[in-house]
């Protein structure tokens, strides 16, 4: 992950020098989840071969997107390419992850653990942005592209040698003690998307991805712009460090919501998060006229606060009512969908941006991260709808009851 937010923190200095639009600007954002959507069925092979070995892979196309996009990009259609492949790396090599966890660690400690390693992502591409915006600064920013080319090829090598084995699940016998009944089909969507509590979860996915990367996408860049509405009162900061503390303080916030989702139920943590987070959307675009500091240490601190509250709480959500012989082929779906949420956010934001008024306007600010905020209100209500909003207590699902 030292390398996810890596072209977010350098956007302005490739928005400059290959003269993209704010659309293009999104395209270059998007296209590695759009292609990260193509990929992720291959993760439902987890449910036939060990997750490590899908993991592995995917530090190998990180290793040629990201070498490749520091040696060879030169302008917009070259850098898609490389994207591209950091797509297939990302959804391979992440995602995966929670499937590896569900199949090591004890219903009881999925939350906690899974919450806890998808702050780890906050962590690690947080501070991608500030690498990103050091390197480039002290060299030149290619080199800002070596760093996660070599940092992938140390974690396939320990994914590979120091990574335990999963243990070995064996099918049951009938209850007549007949043969065992035989193994899901691998690539059956149709019965994950028949799963109506997933499927509330995915939904979820969708929306949290959504956001999370075109604020992420996106925040240098308004920064940027926030700092020309106060030219007296505006710092003259690091904005790449900027944005990485800025990050940073979403790592408790994911803790915290999945200890949060154990006590009180995953699906209520969540649907309460992302109505949070779609208010907070609606305002902090169009603070960007308001007192610097209060515009900072209000709607700009507290959007990088709740937007990971749900990370954790989503993604455990799916693990926890996933058929435990169709997990690999359900966080699969799930991949998808975030994946589609990725590119959506990125590319909706920079497309609204463009519509109404662009990169120069106030206003054309508050509109992009309103129509982000949309797509989560929308996507609360489908949670609820199809879990009930905190069904956990009735489900009794292992992991996610909610303690007295």
């Amino acid at each position: 992950m030292l390398g996810f937010h890596g072209s977010a923190a350098l956007l302005p200095r490739f928005i400059d020098a290959w003269h993209l639009s704010a659309t293009e600007a999104g395209w270059l954002l998007g296209t590695m989840s759009l292609v990260a959507l193509l990929a992720s069925p291959a993760i439902a092979l987890t449910d036939r071969v060990d997750a490590r070995w899908v993991m592995a892979a995917g530090t190998a196309f990180n290793v040629a997107g990201y070498g490749g996009f520091g040696l060879l990009a030169d302008g917009l259609p070259s850098a898609l390419v490389f994207r591209g492949l950091m797509g297939i790396g990302f959804a391979l090599s992440y995602t995966t992850g929670i499937k590896a966890i569900g199949d090591r660690v004890p219903a009881d400690r999925q939350a906690r653990v899974t919450s806890t390693y998808v702050s780890s992502f906050s962590i690690c591409s947080s501070l991608s942005v500030v690498i990103a915006g050091t390197v480039a600064g002290a060299f030149d920013w290619r080199w800002a592209y070596a760093v996660p080319a070599v940092t992938n090829l140390v974690a396939g090598l320990m994914l590979v040698f120091a990574l335990p084995s999963a243990p070995r699940r064996t099918a049951p016998a009938d209850a007549g003690g007949g043969t065992r009944p035989p193994a899901p089909k691998l690539f059956d969507f149709g019965a994950i998307a028949g799963n109506r509590a997933a499927m509330g979860f995915v939904a979820g996915g969708f929306a949290h991805t959504a956001e999370l990367l075109a604020m992420r996408g996106w925040t240098v860049a308004f920064l940027t712009f926030v700092a020309t509405l106060h030219p007296g009162s505006a710092p003259a900061w690091n904005l790449p460090l900027v944005a990485t503390m800025l990050i940073l303080t979403g790592v408790p916030s994911g803790i915290a919501g999945g200890a949060l989702g154990t006590r009180f139920g995953l699906a209520r943590v969540s649907f309460i998060v992302m109505l949070t987070s779609a208010a907070i959307e609606a305002v902090v675009g169009f603070a960007a006229s308001w007192p610097y500091w209060l515009f900072f240490f209000g709607p700009l601190l507290l959007q990088n606060i709740m937007v990971m509250g749900d990370a954790g709480t989503l993604s455990a959500g799916v693990m926890s009512r996933a058929d435990p012989s169709r997990r690999g082929s359900t966080v699969a779906f799930y991949t998808m969908a975030t994946s589609v949420g990725s590119f959506v956010g990125p590319v909706l934001f920079g497309v609204v941006l463009d519509a109404t008024g662009g990169r120069q306007s106030a206003p054309a600010w508050g509109f992009a991260f309103a129509s982000i905020g949309v797509v989560s209100f929308v996507s609360a209500i489908v949670l609820a709808r199809l879990t009930g909003v905190g069904p956990d207590r009735a489900a009794g699902a292992p992991g996610v009851t909610p303690r007295r």
